[in-house]
């Protein structure tokens, strides 16, 4: 009983109500809107600027941008976070080694079940960092985790988990590794690409319990930027 209270104690309090729903709407933008919406905008500077954006350039400001703009809305949660880690320290420290090791072994497992298509990830990762090493380096390893930590664990996993702790870990689990693979399918790449969701499975799954067990949104992220730059690595050399 005791235990059960601490843990929970280092869920007290996380998003506010107003953060709930302004995230949501945030939510949907960022996953219908937004990727489709900077598309557009990074042509038309291109066509009418002569820019020459890089792929890693344009991801790096869209990342910038989305993350500035969630900063500006979750500041409250954000800043909680940062006294939840100072008052647990110990506790995050142990989710996010676990998460790691667990994170790690899982992904390697998985990765040897052949699948029917090769991941473009790979491929596009070591062109764009060949491209623009620095823009690159830091969409994966931090504008880009960042981003995705606040919206999967943060609104996703925090706005579910009082009312079921297993739907919350379902839907931040599903949602994160869908969302990583989604594009490869759609328009021309087809289902089969949605089998791609299982390599991201096991990095999802060490986020959403290293923040269910720490309860500070800062340690899937530091996670995420651990696992990150180990992929990145070796998408670099494989």
């Amino acid at each position: 009983m005791e235990r059960r209270v601490r843990e929970e104690a280092a869920w007290r309090p996380q998003l506010t109500v107003e953060e709930q729903r302004v995230g949501w709407v945030f939510f949907a933008l960022y996953l219908l809107v937004l990727p489709f919406l900077v598309g557009v905008v990074t042509r038309f500077l291109d066509e009418h600027l002569e820019l020459g954006f890089t792929a890693a350039e344009s991801s790096a400001i869209y990342y910038a941008a989305v993350l500035l703009l969630l900063v500006a809305v979750f500041w409250d949660f954000l800043k909680n976070a940062f006294r939840i880690l100072s008052d647990n320290t110990r506790r995050n420290l142990f989710a996010l080694v676990a998460g790691f090791l667990g994170g790690l072994l899982f992904t390697v497992l998985l990765s040897l079940i052949p699948l029917p298509v090769e991941n473009p990830v790979i491929g596009d990762y070591r062109g764009q960092f060949l491209l623009a090493p620095g823009f690159t380096t830091a969409v994966v390893m931090f504008l880009r985790p960042m981003t995705e930590e606040i919206l999967y664990r943060g609104l996703l996993f925090g706005s579910l988990r009082k009312r079921s702790r297993p739907l919350a870990y379902a839907v931040s689990i599903g949602v994160a590794a869908l969302a990583a693979v989604w594009q490869f399918a759609i328009p021309d790449g087809g289902p089969l690409y949605l089998l791609l969701a299982l390599r991201y499975i096991p990095l999802a799954a060490a986020a959403t319990w290293a923040y269910d067990i720490g309860g500070s949104v800062l340690t899937p992220m530091a996670l995420r930027v651990i696992l990150n730059g180990l992929f990145l690595v070796f998408a670099l050399i494989a």
